[in-house]
Parts: structure tokens; sequence; C-alpha cells
């Protein structure tokens, strides 16, 4: 609702796509009944655009109908020729009786002409702040840290967060936790959206952008996890989803 609301404020309106995925479910064969622990999801997908951005919001809902998310994906990409960092958070259960885990970053398309400390300039220190709020939840080199998305090493940010939730089971620490990342989140959020309504088009640079964030969009399809379930997952509809849908890209996928 928050995100919502700030579409609403920056006059990014909703696509048609969204009305097409709102009520969409997925009937779920094993291994993946057992991992999102039912037979059938829903996945409504929202998504929103102005001149400056391209705006997306994926959720996993378990059971269709309930009030309980497995997975939230928050993804921001700018338009092409605006010089912006692209914005994506991941809130997500891998699997029933897990911890959680939340990954943010802000990840940069073209370092020779992007930057996103000089991106973020003025609103540096509220995102520097945020940071500081979830280090006690960052997970270490030895967790895994990074570890299953070095493909993406040469495109995050020196603000990437991967967090996991408190593993002992304490219901308060959880959801100290859960409170402690919203707040974070509500911190980074404004500023990114802020920043990034605020530059102009660069006309000159499109051409070149739009190429460098459909290289980053092959680099996902090619090697991420999460890519590689949902072609297993959406079937026939999952190019639409992830590509129209999620990314707002045109662009030509291999089968």
């Amino acid at each position: 609702e928050e995100t919502i609301k700030l579409c609403n404020q920056y006059q990014a309106a909703e696509r048609p796509i969204t009305k097409e995925f709102s009520t969409f479910t997925l009937s779920l064969s094993f291994p993946f009944n057992k991992l999102f622990g039912n037979s059938t999801i829903a996945v409504p997908l929202k998504s929103f655009q102005n001149d400056k951005m391209s705006l997306a919001i994926s959720q996993f809902q378990v059971p269709p109908g309930s009030s309980y998310y497995r997975d939230f994906t928050l993804h921001i990409r700018p338009q092409y020729g605006i010089k912006a960092p692209v914005f994506h958070i991941d809130f997500m259960k891998p699997a029933l009786g897990t911890p959680g885990l939340c990954s943010m970053d802000f990840f940069n398309p073209d370092p020779g002409v992007i930057s996103p400390r000089d991106f973020l300039g003025e609103g540096l220190p509220a995102v520097q702040k945020a940071l500081a709020l979830v280090e006690p939840y960052q997970r270490t080199k030895e967790e895994g840290r990074g570890k299953i998305t070095a493909y993406l090493d040469p495109y995050k940010s020196e603000f990437r967060l991967e967090l996991v939730e408190p593993k002992n089971g304490d219901e308060a620490l959880r959801r100290q936790y859960y409170t402690t990342v919203s707040e974070a989140v509500k911190m980074i959020l404004p500023v990114y959206l802020s920043r990034l309504n605020a530059l102009e088009v660069d006309a000159s640079y499109a051409a070149a952008h739009e190429q460098k964030i459909k290289d980053l969009v092959m680099l996902f399809y090619k090697n991420d996890f999460a890519v590689s379930m949902g072609k297993s997952v959406f079937k026939e509809h999952f190019k639409k989803y992830w590509l129209d849908g999620f990314w707002n890209v045109e662009a030509a996928l291999p089968d």
C-alpha cells in the first residue's frame, strides 16, 4: 500500500498488464508443491510507469486468497536515458520452517556512466542510516552472502543488503527483525524515488542505456535461480509475466 501511494505521488499509471495478472494462479506439481506448501498459489502482479520509471510488484500468495505471502518483490527500472541504478528488493521465505531472507540492491547497468553514490546525492545519509539499522541482520560470507548471485557482482552496489531473519525461533526477535527491516525500507525507497524522478532523460544516452538494461536482463535470465524456477512453474506464461510485466523490456529471450 505504501508503494502504491508513492506511485500515485509520482503519477505513475497502472499498466494494462496488471489486470491480466491480478488474479493469476498457478497449479503446482512435485517438487514445487512441497517447496511452496500448497498445490495452488496466486502470483498477482502490479505494474506501473511514468516518464522516469517502470515499477513492478510481484507477490506469491499461499494459498490464493490468504493473508500469507511467501515472496514479495519490488523492482524499479529507470526509463531509458535516465542515469540511475535499478532498484530491486525481495522479501522471501525459501521454504516453510526456514528463516526469512531480504535482499536489496541498486544494480548498476553501466558503471562507466552511472554512480549509485552520486545518484543518491543528498539522500545518501538517509540510506546510510537505514543500512546501519539493519547491519545486525546482514548475512556474512560464511553464511553464504553473495554466493548464489556471484554472477551479478559487477552490477552490485556498496549499499547491498542480504538480511536473514533470526534463527532461534524467538517470536519477539522475529517481530523486531521485520519491524526494523520495514523501517529501513521506508527510509530508502522514498530517497530512491525522489532522486530518480528528479532526473531528466538524456535522449543521447537512451539507446546505449537500453542495451545495457537488456544485457542485465539476459544475465538474470541465464543465471538466476528464481528465473530457472519461474520458467518451470509459469511455463508458457513466464516470458510475459517476467519480461513484460516485471521488467517492462522488449527483448528476444532464448527458449
